[in-house]
């Protein structure tokens, strides 16, 4: 069984997406563990032996612990649509956090739907502020976490208003006025 727990937790480690496991693994596994509890508690503590199964347990658990770590986190970027996973790949157990993942990013997202700014609401042209650089600019991190940049001397960018205005600030940028644009 250790060596179906290495394979195991070699394939996931090495895809982007939860790779198919039997129905029984986990519970193979379990039995497994408990065997070797089973075989510790009555093997010679000083014999070559017992250190062997020591070892055996704490890797066999710590294989166990990172393929179900590296399954959840394959899980909940396939919630938010990041990453595919198809339930087929999937415990049933794992199918129930996927679920329960998907509805509370979707509760996120109603969420900041009934919160939307009327500057949102209006689209994102209001939003933004057209700039021209004055300096180099390394990517920053606009006001909507996305990725703007990098920027060289004399670009111009479309950036979001709040960004717009800190950069026109600190004299790096200089900002367009766009008239007779809606």
């Amino acid at each position: 069984m250790y060596d179906e727990i290495y394979k195991a937790w070699k394939a996931e480690k090495s895809t982007t997406t939860p790779q198919p496991l039997p129905s029984n693994f986990y519970n193979h596994a379990a039995a497994f563990l408990k065997s070797l509890d089973d075989e510790l508690a009555t093997a010679d503590t000083t014999s070559p032996h017992q250190r062997l199964l020591v070892v055996e347990k704490e890797m066999a658990t710590r294989l166990l612990d990172e393929l179900k770590q590296t399954r959840i986190q394959k899980i909940a970027l396939g919630a938010q649509g990041l990453t595919p996973v198809q339930p087929k790949e999937l415990m049933e157990d794992e199918i129930a956090v996927l679920t329960t993942v998907k509805e509370a990013f979707s509760s996120l997202n109603l969420e900041r739907e009934l919160h939307r700014t009327p500057t949102e609401e209006n689209g994102a042209a209001e939003a933004l502020k057209i700039v021209r650089f004055l300096q180099d600019i390394p990517e920053i991190v606009g006001v909507d976490l996305k990725i703007y940049g990098p920027f060289k001397k004399e670009d111009v960018a479309s950036l979001p208003s709040a960004n717009g205005q800190a950069l026109e600030r600190q004299g790096a940028v200089k900002v367009i006025e766009a008239k007779g644009v809606s």
